[in-house]
Parts: C-alpha cells; structure tokens; sequence
C-alpha cells in the first residue's frame, strides 16, 4: 500500500495555486496522506523601489500566509492535516530543498505553466536539488486519473518506478501500460536488412521483458509496447505515444549518479519535463537512491 507521510505543495501566488490545492485534495482524497506543507518563499530582494515606497514595512510574510490560509480553506478544506510555510530566503530552491529534508518529505507536487508563460527555470532547477519524488501538475492538466504509462529501459531505477505503479494502479484501479523504446545500430545498414534488424531487436527485448515478469511476478499481467526510436529522441517517441494513448499519467524513474551537491536529474526527464505537458509527470527515486 503506498502512503505519503509528509508531502510538499509549492505555490507561487499565481492563478494556478488554486489548481495545486485541489488536485492535493484529490491526492489525499484517494492516498493515505500524513501531513501536507504548503510553502512559498518570498525573494525579498526582488521587490521593487515602489513596492517599498508605497507600502513601506508592511508584514508581507504575514499577508502572503494569509492569502494561502484562504486558498487551502476554501480549495482544500481538512483534507488532511496541514502547515502554511512562508519563508524570505534569496535561494529558494536551496530553502525548499532544506525543507524536504528537515519535514523528512516524500512527495514535492510542482505546478508548471506553458511555456509561452514561463521558462520553467526555477522548476528545472528545483528537479535538479530536490531529494525526493516529484509530481509535476501541468495548469493544463485534470484530476482525473484511470489510465498510467511507464516508460522503461530495463534499469534498476525504471523497474522501481514500475513497481511502484503498479502498487499504485492496484490501489487506486486504476489502467497501467509499459513502454520500450529500442534503436537499432543505422549504421549497419544496408549491410543488412531492416526488416531483419527489426525482428531481431524485438525478440532480445521481448526476451528482457520475459525476464523481468518472471523475476517481478507482480508486473506479469501488465501489458507492453515496443516502439522504435525511428529519427526520433526516446522523449519525442513517449510524447508521440502519449497522445496516441490518451493517458492521465506518466512515471518515469529517476537515477541518483550524482551524489555532490544532490540527485541526479537529466537526459529523457528533463527533455519530458520541458516540453509542455497536459497531463501529470511523476518523477520517481527510490529510496535507496535518496540515501
């Protein structure tokens, strides 16, 4: 059964704040939730000259937790117990991620706008630094969630985040997918044949899939689908596949390779993580990895 002891709600005072609350409602709604932390941090040094002029020393830590306070009243209500954390720090992935730590949390939920309204810097930098699992909410996306897809590559750190899901979609009853996405060695051709290329290719994974549900016998039922690359990154194929699939959800495992100064955040996540989504992205570590 999975539970969250301690989970992490990042607002940024913007419209899509109200989203994040309620789809935290709808989390706690249907998972065994500890403790939720809603936190903002305040860049005091990027207020303005007029700020400061009109409004001269107000409690602006004081106003910020309030406007919260009413955003979690009215969105999220006693879903489960709750803390508004306001802080004023320059660095706030830095104090977010010292947060993760001293609160021991296991789920950061991560709002991320469309591109055409936000880099989507801070929330690269904060998957960088965080050392814990991240639940990305696009502001397009809905809380309706029936149908997962677990892209895999056979790693320690892919097949975690396929068990994981699958506890999951055993839970909730919820419908759950794998995906491969193989290449094949181009530069080979025409010394032999495609067609062969492909069949070969299929048949070693289709023989690592059988392995892994005789090693898993929790995963044997869940079914797969094997896509080839073709031309295009293994995150352009999961994007393709995605809309082809009309999935509510999409895990990905993340490896911790980079021990100084956090965890390890690159290559298909992040090229997922930039594009623009209309469905949650979960970014998995295991436990071991945060350790």
């Amino acid at each position: 059964m999975i539970a969250i002891d301690s989970m992490m709600v990042c607002l940024d005072l913007s419209d899509i704040d109200e989203k994040l609350v309620a789809f935290t409602r709808s989390i706690c709604g249907r998972l065994q939730v500890g403790k939720v932390y809603f936190v903002h941090n305040i860049k005091v040094y990027e207020l303005s000259e007029d700020f400061r002029e009109w409004f001269g020393d107000v409690d602006l830590a004081g106003e910020v937790e309030g406007n919260i306070h009413d955003i979690v009243s009215e969105q999220f209500g006693n879903a489960a117990d709750y803390e508004v954390l306001v802080s004023e720090e320059p660095n706030t992935e830095v104090i977010l991620a010292d947060l993760v730590k001293r609160y021991k949390v296991k789920l950061t939920l991560l709002g991320k706008k469309t591109s055409i309204k936000s880099t989507g810097a801070l929330g690269t930098k904060l998957l960088h630094i965080l050392p814990c699992s991240v639940l990305v909410f696009p502001e397009t996306a809905t809380f309706k969630i029936e149908k997962v897809l677990v892209p895999i590559d056979f790693s320690d750190t892919s097949v975690h985040a396929l068990r994981l899901s699958k506890n999951l979609s055993d839970q909730l009853g919820l419908q759950l997918e794998i995906l491969h996405v193989y290449r094949l060695p181009t530069q080979y051709f025409p010394l032999i044949s495609e067609e062969k290329a492909v069949r070969k290719a299929e048949e070693i994974v289709k023989g690592r899939f059988a392995a892994l549900q005789k090693k898993h016998l929790e995963i044997s039922g869940v079914p797969y689908t094997l896509v080839r690359a073709a031309g295009k990154s293994t995150a352009e194929r999961i994007r393709l596949h995605l809309d082809k699939g009309k999935y509510d959800l999409l895990v990905l495992g993340l490896k911790g390779n980079n021990p100084l100064p956090s965890l390890s955040f690159g290559g298909v996540p992040k090229e997922i993580y930039n594009m623009d989504m209309h469905i949650p992205l979960w970014l998995v570590y295991s436990e071991e990895v945060i350790r």
